[in-house]
């Protein structure tokens, strides 16, 4: 097999200790998290979503390359926590439709699923900022188009790839101005340049370190300066309070009463909150919105079939927590949890 061929049961093998090495650097991803929210879980939530699809991998018979990005991706979808780790399953679920049919892929086949994600994953965010971790993949995809014809091997071309993603990542505070506040890379970007090194290290046949890389004295500042982040935002600043995560499995009964357009979906919860994002494949529809009403969006995703999966978190306890602030219980932050409590009920 060619040099510039990547089998499946190398890229099986890549989506594997690209998990592995984002949850040894999970915590350090959550150290750098400071957008949209300050709540400190960017790699819990990008780890809990990559092991949920390298569990799909692991339990897939198939040395197809199209087979297996597809379990990938699937799991992803299924498994996304948080506003990065949506993005990381969309990253993936293009990267996987141009690579369904594919058995093998040559260096061609690799950089247009690059470059499939970034489309997918942008098209997924209602307002894409750039000098987050779309822009991240942005970069590195584009690198790899480039540098399709001018590298001899897989393992060249993805060289490439990663130190793009390397060079973005550290220019998203020159985009991203809180980032530059703070004094820290974006940590979605962060996460995804792990998933990136984890895929190199697999291909070299090299072994990553089992715990988090050590901090340089630049990063020690930083972290100092992100312990300091209430200075940038206070607790009571956070708009939309809940970060809330559902997905609603489609029913035929209630798809005949109400046909289900993706984009109108989007445009009609927007209204509801910020971060949003709106993923769906035939079976199911995934939305991550930080909202103040959980309740409202979920009824309007009840139109089209079943709640499943359902995750909310008050964004301004876990500020409060991270800056070790008493939570906040102002009269109307408790009419907003009874607001929500009541529809729970």
């Amino acid at each position: 097999m060619s040099n510039r061929t990547l089998n499946g049961e190398q890229f099986a093998q890549m989506i594997l200790l690209g998990a592995h090495h984002l949850s040894n650097q999970a915590n350090m991803i959550d150290s750098l998290n400071v957008f949209p929210v300050p709540d400190g879980d960017t790699g819990t939530n990008m780890n809990l979503t990559m092991t949920s699809g390298a569990k799909e991998v692991e339990q897939l018979n198939s040395k197809h390359v199209g087979e297996i990005s597809n379990a990938f991706a699937k799991g992803l979808l299924m498994g996304a926590r948080g506003n990065s780790g949506v993005i990381l399953s969309q990253l993936f679920r293009g990267f996987s439709k141009s690579v369904q049919d594919k058995e093998t892929l040559e260096l061609q086949d690799l950089a247009d699923a690059l470059q499939s994600g970034v489309d997918t994953a942008y098209k997924a965010v209602m307002k894409p900022v750039e000098g987050t971790v779309l822009t991240v993949s942005k970069d590195a995809a584009k690198a790899g188009v480039e540098a399709v014809n001018s590298v001899e091997t897989v393992i060249d071309w993805f060289d490439i790839v990663l130190k793009e993603a390397k060079a973005s990542l550290n220019r998203t505070p020159d985009l991203l101005p809180v980032l530059k506040e703070v004094g820290v890379v974006d940590s979605g970007g962060q996460g995804l340049v792990t998933v990136y090194e984890g895929f190199l290290a697999s291909l070299k046949g090299e072994e990553l370190p089992e715990h988090a890389s050590q901090p340089s004295l630049d990063e020690l500042v930083n972290a100092e300066h992100h312990k300091m982040h209430q200075d940038f935002m206070e607790t009571e600043e956070i708009e939309f309070g809940y970060c809330t995560e559902f997905m609603v499995k489609f029913e035929e009964e209630k798809l005949a009463k109400n046909s289900f357009d993706e984009q109108q979906y989007r445009e009609e919860l927007s209204e509801h909150g910020d971060s949003l994002l709106v993923v769906a494949d035939d079976e199911v529809v995934k939305v991550h919105i930080h909202a103040e009403y959980p309740g409202e969006v979920m009824s309007i995703g009840q139109r089209y079939g079943s709640l499943i999966n359902i995750k909310i978190e008050n964004m301004r306890e876990q500020h409060s927590a991270i800056v070790d602030e008493k939570p906040v219980n102002t009269n109307a932050e408790l009419k907003k949890k009874n607001h929500v409590q009541k529809w729970l009920l």
